[in-house]
């Protein structure tokens, strides 16, 4: 399991139990002021939720589009819970679509020369404070004064404090998780190398949004970790034309550096190195260079890592250096799960690379290639 995906579990918990947390206390507190009255307090506590969610999820995006504005950007579109109103050209049209973050994704596009992130990301935290703010004056109210309709009130105002604290604990976590959270991207724009190559991601998304040709991605000098997913960009794109000394020069680059970057994403890095120096030099050499690449720990992670970059260059390296059939077999076995993991964008160039390594293996071991399909995936 990936980091982002344990980080993930762990967060989903922690709502979890804040929401039984509060439930057990304010709410359940805030339903016995309230009484039963002419409705049933219970199916009101639930209507009350709905337009709650609904509620946070609206403010949540329009708050971020606001923010954009004000920064420099303009929006190219909204999407709330999978209802996306997307602009192009000057027109906005309505889809459903899927979106990168917990309840929906604004998605801007640079307007202007200067451009300023934080809007973007602050104007959300301040609304969700504000609300906070209102949610825990009208619950104080609601316990001072017996009053119906204060009661009712407070209720709602709990209640919705509840629902906005979920989301923001989610939003406010500062590290990757299943999406990228505002608490991530305020680290991220810490650096200006990353604000450079976010806004530079951003005009690539717009212009192919409107169907207009894309330039290729800067390749960045200074390394973050931001900065070297942007660089992997033009990577994968040097390995699917086959101009794999391109490539291998970027990831040298980056590798350098590679202090600045996150275990997983170096040892990742690696195996494309890996993969380039099986598929462009006689075993020998490449046997060298693995030898110095690699330690105990390392060898370790590709052998065990469940995605496509580290699956074809243990296969090289199991098939050509190690001329071992038994592992060759393994990876095989493990090539499915890694292609669901892939990134869509990527899917294709690495089943197409993927190949290209099986083929080389295939050719320097023609009958590992002849025994039965089913024998090579045990």
């Amino acid at each position: 399991m990936r980091k982002e995906e344990i980080a993930s579990l762990v967060v989903y918990l922690m709502m979890i139990v804040l929401a039984i947390i509060i439930g057990l206390t304010a709410v359940k507190n805030a339903i016995s002021l309230c009484g039963t009255g002419t409705i049933n307090s219970f199916a009101f506590v639930l209507l009350v939720i709905f337009i709650g969610l609904v509620f946070n999820i609206i403010m949540l995006e329009l708050l971020h589009a606001l923010g954009g504005l004000i920064g420099g950007y303009s929006v190219a579109s909204i999407n709330i819970l999978g209802f996306c109103f997307e602009k192009k050209e000057g027109k906005v049209s309505f889809k459903f679509r899927d979106f990168d973050g917990l309840t929906g994704e604004t998605k801007l596009a640079p307007r202007k020369e200067k451009l300023n992130m934080k809007p973007y990301i602050w104007l959300p935290l301040f609304g969700y404070a504000a609300e906070l703010a209102a949610g825990i004056v009208l619950y104080s109210q609601m316990t001072t004064n017996t009053s119906s309709n204060v009661s009712w009130l407070g209720t709602c105002g709990i209640l919705f404090v509840v629902i906005s604290s979920m989301i923001a604990l989610y939003n406010l976590v500062p590290i990757k998780l299943d999406t990228m959270t505002d608490g991530y991207k305020l680290v991220l724009i810490s650096k200006p190398a990353n604000v450079e190559a976010y806004n530079e991601l951003l005009k690539a998304e717009d212009l192919e949004r409107n169907g207009k040709p894309v330039p290729e991605l800067r390749v960045f000098e200074d390394i973050t970790e931001y900065t070297a997913n942007i660089n992997l960009f033009t990577v994968y794109k040097r390995l699917e034309e086959g101009k794999l000394d391109e490539a291998e020069k970027i990831i040298d680059l980056i590798l350098a550096n590679s202090k600045k970057l996150e275990p997983y994403t170096h040892y990742r890095l690696i195996s494309q190195k890996l993969y380039i120096t099986v598929m462009t030099k006689d075993a020998e050499e490449a046997k060298k260079v693995y030898d110095e690449l690699c330690d105990d720990k390392i060898r370790r992670f590709i052998a065990n890592d469940v995605s496509m970059e580290s699956l074809r260059a243990y296969i090289l390296v199991s098939g050509i250096l190690e001329k071992s059939q038994g592992e060759v077999k393994y990876a095989l076995g493990k090539k499915d799960k890694a292609m669901k993991r892939a990134l869509k964008q990527r899917a294709a160039v690495e089943e197409k690379l993927f190949n290209i390594a099986l083929d080389k293996v295939y050719e320097a071991h023609p009958k590992w290639k002849e025994e039965p399909k089913e024998n090579a995936a045990e």
